[in-house]
């Protein structure tokens, strides 16, 4: 605002400021005289009314306070429609932003984003690649055609419909202090999930959610802290690099959009309107003629809003305005198909179900845990074309890993996935383990093995019904029909269809489809009589041209003469007949296809035959779809209970046949494994050496140090809560501690665990430092990686956690790589009956040696056992790795052996040895490093001599002549003649 405008709004509100009070105090003062009047009379006091002075001045000031506002306003301009349609066009999002990727200036107030939410807004570049992707089909073919001859072209047709329905699209937003807000939209669900606002989770709550949830299209906001888009932007789709050239695509479209979609009251506002489907009338639903908002109590937006809130924490901010983004984006999607498809219009991004995840209940494992502990492994699709087409299809599969391992597994799409969920959502609700453990249990029993046999061969034949379902939704009539599955075996027979490869309709499923394939056949046998009868009608020497009679759908009855190849028609059309010439229709390889006055009068008598036959089949299909969707929540249900029971039978068929055992959960805070073993390591080796393990963590404030003993040797013991693996490199360390991790995730999933015996305490979360996850894109060190992944352990361990350390500090110095790591134990050991569980490997002796790290009872030492063969002549037979765990520190780590083994030079070894011989001495290795070999000290010696010799020589006055030169020559080859026991050279020359 200019100063003249908050001069006069100033001055304007002071007048309207005095004139209030003016009309408070008269209208006061005319109360009291009349009240005092009334007393003393009977007589009803008047109406008091406002002097002229103070209405006049009311207005007045009014007046001025809106002239004072008008003039610090900016001048309005008229929004040019077509003018930014065409700017749209043109540019894109680009052309409404400055160089620093922030709204114009002159487009502030009027965001370009609200012409294209417009419901009428045509996105003319979607038009114009639909147009081209219409063109080449008709240039294909595939338009026009008969709908039962081609269901390969029909598939081909439909793969942007699958496109559609493989879709998930997740919205993500960070706000200052790192707190991560997130919410998608599954198309084959048809859910919006919104997951409970992230405390401090910043880019690795973000980077486990992508491993998660595998987005196809991720939205953020313009104001996206610059860290954020970086991280997404690194496996993000590049439009215009790869395009048509065979390159990788992404594995995600990274799109920004106005940060105004990103508003908390407007998503509360979009998830009111969601319109659910009720599986029973409202009795509390407020009929509005018009659509109020969702803070009017009573009206129906406010009504859906409390039932939301009893399933979603609308407290969380973030997740909540995500969900409005997502929403926004739907509705444009929407619109855009009901442009372009009138088919699919309603049915594509719809929203039928709404629900959060919350992380009560749940263990928490960060996305490095889950790839150091292969969880999640994936890899490259092996062929190219899907890594580099841009489809929604996955463009990675699963590698080796605990995902992978179970989903072979399972029978069904269904099961697949309803595993990778309980995979990566493992549970603290003890009731829920235990329960899939008993499923577990009975389909684990002997008379039940032939049933779940049966059970796993049924369900390699379900389909994936969600998907059929939504191709068939809202294009037909619903209508009521009973016994839906003995109608379908009554409608479709199922082994010719198989064979022609298009659906056969039973006889009886339709009598007006029986009664046209009965007129078909009569036509078809009618075939022969009518071509004897054009033959009849026709000379003689025609019959050797005319083949045969036969009908088609669109084109009815024709003759087939052969092809003459010098004109290019038939032999014989019906030159010289008195009805006139044959009407040729079209040509194949070898013969001409033609109509005659027969033809039409058969073409009048029948009609399209085929082409009616094919329309009632399709209308009885219609009507078995319109069958099917009368139990279609009855379906999908079924179809989610064939996916829980699949994922059972798989976890199951793991436990028999790797030998997998019940594992006891307990609410106390321990782990007690007894022969564990490497659910993936176990399968790459001929013989697995199995390890016990024995640990507990804190039993916290005000808790009871008895419920954290491990019952051992018939008796209660305490047991460590940190465990300290040395030893040599390649020994199994490594491979311990992801067994112990990996035993504990499996049995929070509910499923059987490799081992003997396990008795497991309830864990809240799972933290690593164990991989180093490098990229240039992050443009961090490798220690700086190490040091991130320590500080969100010390950050987010609680007592009930399992913490993982595998060698944290080698990546700077030793002094300083062991003072981290020793100051980074001792910090779970200060915190007392609050301490987690630590599983920690190291080569750093001595942190342990200098005492840098206090011993206790809570610290326990083992160790991978070795056997040593020094007299071997093979450096490979001079040690050999026994894989079993021992307690006590170990003495070395004998890195040179493990370098022998692994083909290092021998000279490499040799030098290494001798540095270890000189650290075991405790000899300064700067001097001893400066100390020569036997071979240059030899070498030395030799230029000693040569050099005192040549300065013994005595050389007199230039020579002239080639006499002296050669003598010359021949001194100086004696002097360079090395022996040792030489006797000195002396003369002159």
């Amino acid at each position: 605002m200019t100063l003249l405008s908050k001069t006069t709004t100033a001055f304007g509100s002071l007048l309207l400021a005095h004139a209030c009070y003016s009309a408070q105090e008269h209208t006061t003062l005319q109360s009291l005289r009349a009240a005092t009047a009334a007393t003393l009379t009977s007589t009803p006091s008047a109406t008091v009314s406002l002097p002229l002075d103070i209405v006049i001045e009311t207005i007045l000031s009014t007046f001025i306070v809106l002239l004072g506002l008008v003039l610090g306003m900016r001048p309005l301009r008229p929004i040019e429609w077509r003018v930014w349609a065409g700017k749209i066009e043109r540019e894109g999002e680009e052309g409404f932003t400055d160089s620093a990727g922030m709204p114009d200036k002159d487009y502030m107030g009027n965001p370009f984003s609200l012409l294209e939410s417009r419901p009428n807004f045509v996105d003319i570049r979607k038009q114009r690649k639909e147009f081209t992707e219409w063109g080449r089909l008709e240039n294909l073919g595939l338009i026009g055609r008969a709908p039962f001859d081609h269901a390969d072209d029909y598939r081909s047709i439909n793969d942007h419909g699958r496109d559609i329905l493989n879709e998930v699209i997740m919205a993500i937003d960070v706000d200052k202090d790192d707190k991560v807000g997130c919410a998608y939209y599954v198309a084959l669900d048809e859910a919006l999930v919104l997951e409970e606002d992230i405390s401090m989770g910043g880019i690795e709550a973000i980077d486990t959610l992508l491993l998660h949830i595998q987005p196809t299209s991720i939205i953020i906001p313009n104001r996206a802290p610059s860290d954020l888009i970086e991280f997404l932007e690194r496996d993000a789709h590049r439009f215009g690099d790869n395009e048509g050239s065979g390159g990788e695509q992404g594995s995600y479209i990274l799109r920004h959009i106005v940060s105004a979609q990103f508003d908390y009251e407007a998503g509360k506002e979009a998830l009111a309107r969601l319109d659910l489907d009720q599986p029973r009338p409202d009795p509390i639903q407020v009929l509005s003629l018009e659509d109020e908002p969702a803070q009017c109590i009573g009206s129906s937006a406010h009504n859906n809003l409390m039932r939301l809130a009893e399933s979603i924490n609308l407290e969380s901010y973030l997740s909540v305005s995500c969900a409005g983004a997502v929403l926004n984006d739907l509705e444009r999607r929407r619109s855009a198909e009901d442009q372009s498809s009138e088919e699919e219009g309603g049915v594509v991004f719809r929203v039928r179900s709404i629900k959060m995840n919350t992380s009560a209940d749940t263990m928490l494992v960060s996305a490095d845990a889950l790839l150091s502990l292969q969880i999640l492994q994936s890899e490259l699709h092996p062929n190219p074309q899907t890594r580099s087409s841009n489809s929604s299809e996955p463009k990675a599969k699963e590698a080796l890993s605990i995902t992978g391992l179970l989903q072979t597994l399972a029978s069904s799409a269904q099961g697949k996935k309803r595993l990778r969920q309980i995979i990566l959502r493992p549970s603290t609700d003890l009731g829920l383990i235990q329960e899939r453990q008993k499923s577990i249990e009975v389909l684990l029993r002997p008379e039940n093995a032939e049933i779940a046999k049966n059970m796993r061969r049924q369900l390699r034949k379900l389909k994936n019904t969600k998907t059929l379902l939504l191709h068939i939704h809202h294009e037909i009539d619903v209508r009521r029909f009973l016994h839906i599955g003995d109608t379908i075996l009554r409608t479709i027979d199922f082994q010719p269809s198989k064979e022609s490869g298009r659906t056969e309709i039973f006889a009886g499923a339709s009598e007006y489809l029986d009664g046209l394939k009965r007129e078909f056949a009569d036509v078809c046998e009618m075939l022969p009589d009518i071509r004897a009868s054009v033959l009849q009608e026709n000379p003689k020497e025609a019959a050797k041209y005319i083949r045969h009679c036969t009908v088609m759908p669109q084109l009815g009855f024709l003759i087939a003469v052969v092809l003459d190849p010098d004109t290019g028609e038939g032999a014989y059309f019906g030159q010289h007949h008195p009805d006139g010439e044959w009407t040729m229709c079209f040509t194949s390889d070898d013969l001409v296809y033609y109509k005659n006055q027969l033809m039409l009068d058969l073409d009048s008598q029948y009609g399209d035959l085929p082409s009616r036959i094919a329309e009632e089949e399709i209308e009885v299909i219609m009507a078995l779809a319109a069958a099917v969707l009368e139990h279609e929540e009855a379906i999908l249900a079924a179809s989610e209970a064939f996916g829980e029971l699949d994922s059972l039978l798989a976890l199951a068929l793991a436990a028999e046949k790797y030998n997998w055992v019940a594992p006891t959960m307990t609410p106390s805070n321990i782990i007690d494994i007894v022969d564990g073993r490497h659910p993936l390591q176990e399968l790459l080796v001929l013989s697995y050496i199995p390890n016990d393990c024995v640990m507990a963590g804190g039993c916290g404030t005000g808790g009871l140090e008895e419920d954290n003993l491990v019952f051992k040797n018939g008796r209660k013991q305490p047991a460590p809560s940190m465990m300290i693996l040395t030893g040599p490199n390649n020994s199994g360390k490594s491979i311990y501690m992801r067994q112990v991790a990996l035993i504990v995730y499996l049995a929070h999933t509910g499923s059987y665990v490799p081992a003997t015996r396990a008795t497991i305490g309830v864990t809240d979360r799972i933290l690593t430092r164990i991989a180093t996850r490098e990229t240039v894109v992050a443009d961090e060190s490798a220690f700086l990686v190490d040091l991130k992944q320590a500080a969100c352990s010390m950050n987010f361990a609680t007592r009930r956690s399992l913490l993982l350390i595998d060698e944290f500090g080698k990546g700077t110095t030793t002094e300083s790589g062991s003072a981290l790591f020793a100051a980074y134990l001792t910090y779970f050991l200060d915190l007392g009956l609050e301490h987690p569980k630590v599983l920690a490997g190291t080569h750093f002796h001595e942190v342990f040696e200098n005492g840098l790290l206090r011993p206790g009872k809570d610290v326990a030492f083992a160790h991978m056992d070795v056997h040593l063969n020094p007299e071997a002549e093979d450096a490979g037979d001079q040690i050999t790795f026994l894989y079993n765990l021992l307690s006590g520190r170990g003495a070395s780590s004998f890195g040179v052996l493990c370098a022998a083994t692994n083909d290092v030079p021998e000279d490499v070894i040799k030098r290494a040895e001798e540095i270890v011989k000189m650290q075991e001495r405790n000899e300064r290795l700067v001097e001893a490093c400066l100390e020569l070999s036997e071979e240059d000290k030899r070498g030395l010696k030799k230029a000693e001599l040569v050099a005192r010799r040549f300065l013994e020589l005595e050389v007199s006055g230039p020579g002239d002549g080639q006499g002296e030169g050669r003598l010359i020559r021949d001194v100086l080859q004696s002097v360079l003649a090395f022996e040792e026991e030489r006797p000195r050279v002396g003369g002159m020359v």
